[in-house]
């Protein structure tokens, strides 16, 4: 068995709950447990008043088949301002602009919280 000693020093707090603008940094296109395929989105956090806030990471899924998949169309409107109807790029979103919504998230089981913050919403930067 080998000792592992861990350096927390770099840690920082997660994203509070609250709304954010965020640039679009990253897209990886992954698969869920299940065999459908996700798009995994890395947002970075900028203009914000409380200078800890900006330049922080935000990852948020979108579902790219299934009942899901109609948060991808919402995700692609907030950072283009175009319907999406087929195909596409993810690198044609990499440096666009979005305004998410971070919740606590909750167990869509029990209704419980899961301790863990999530992307509630995606829109358009306004303003």
């Amino acid at each position: 068995m080998a000792l592992c000693i861990p350096d927390f020093t770099e840690i920082q707090d997660e994203v509070a709950p609250g709304v954010y603008k965020c640039t679009v940094k990253k897209a990886e296109l992954k698969k869920w447990p299940n065999g459908g395929e996700y798009i995994n989105w890395q947002l970075e956090t900028f203009g914000e008043t409380v200078t800890k806030n900006n330049g922080r990471n935000v990852f948020h899924k979108t579902s790219t088949t299934g009942k899901g998949a109609f948060q991808l169309q919402k995700f692609y409107r907030a950072a283009t301002g175009q319907m999406l109807t087929g195909s596409f790029d993810t690198e044609q979103l990499l440096g666009k602009r979005v305004e998410i919504e971070v919740v606590v998230g909750v167990n869509r089981t029990t209704g419980a919280e899961t301790g863990y913050n999530e992307v509630k919403s995606v829109k358009a930067v306004t303003a």
